[in-house]
């Protein structure tokens, strides 16, 4: 009775660890797909922004410029400006602890992040930079090299405007869903073949 009792319980265990690994599994892999499409709806919005930008007449530097800003919340860590966070060292703020991270988040009694501080004040300094070279010592992220984006007239008063970026997968088990270890991910508007389409102002603006 003794060694049945064993081999029940045994039993048991195992098939609980195979459903908690295989509940795991689908979790992980539902919060993975999420992330990629939270990542295509930055893309589509900076698509968009990159097409009105376009659409009112900025150039090519400026626009490459707005797309840029527009993808912050995919461009992964802030690597230029450095933040300084409490303790004295000169650390980025993504290094530090979670519990660190919200003791000073939440010091003042208000959400604080030292990060959207600089991001605030640097952003207007990046739009207003004239040359490419001074664009990354103003603001630079980790993941901005792998944002691409162009665009194309459609007609004589359309602009299209898409976006390409490659996503790290960065939760547990994705390579159970995935080949690699990053998805390319593209503007929305799937049947315009991703691209995003602005009626173009600027030729009106300038007319005499």
């Amino acid at each position: 009775m003794t060694d049945r009792k064993s081999t029940r319980s045994g039993q048991a265990i195992l098939e609980s660890l195979l459903v908690i690994a295989l509940i795991c599994l689908i979790f992980f892999g539902l919060l993975q797909v999420a992330q990629l499409y939270a990542a295509q709806a930055v893309l589509t919005y900076s698509a968009a922004a990159g097409a009105r930008a376009r659409a009112v007449g900025f150039n090519r530097f400026m626009t490459h410029k707005v797309v840029r800003v527009a993808a912050i919340p995919v461009a992964g860590a802030l690597l230029n400006p450095r933040v300084m966070r409490g303790g004295g060292g000169a650390t980025f703020w993504g290094s530090a602890s979670p519990d660190a991270a919200w003791r000073v988040a939440f010091r003042s009694g208000e959400p604080y992040s030292p990060q959207y501080e600089i991001e605030r004040s640097r952003i207007p300094l990046f739009l207003g930079t004239r040359w490419w070279s001074e664009m990354d010592p103003v603001l630079e992220y980790e993941r901005w090299p792998d944002l691409h984006w162009n665009d194309t007239m459609a007609g004589d008063f359309l602009i299209r405007v898409r976006t390409r970026q490659d996503v790290p997968l960065v939760f547990p088990f994705a390579r159970a869903f995935y080949a690699g270890d990053r998805v390319t991910m593209r503007s929305g508007e799937a049947e315009e073949n991703h691209y995003i389409t602005r009626e173009a102002h600027a030729r009106l603006y300038l007319e005499e």
